[in-house]
């Protein structure tokens, strides 16, 4: 994600978080207040795939759905 700041993008639609194992899964708590914070107004629409295999997409907000409150 900083990569893609240094390079002027501001802006995620999709996510896929790759573990260790080659496995896909939810990003880390400190990766999903970085995306809310870049994008405060829009995060919610984010699609992060949580199982690959299984074809499980969630959003953004539905992982943060009470973000500061």
């Amino acid at each position: 994600m900083f990569h893609m700041i240094t390079e002027g993008e501001h802006e995620i639609r999709r996510v896929l978080a790759l573990m260790p194992d080659g496995t896909t899964a939810a990003p880390c708590g400190a990766c999903r207040e970085f995306m809310t914070q870049l994008m405060p107004g829009r995060y919610q629409n984010v699609e992060i795939m949580l199982d690959y295999e299984k074809e499980k997409i969630v959003t953004l907000g539905e992982l943060t759905p009470e973000w500061w409150i």
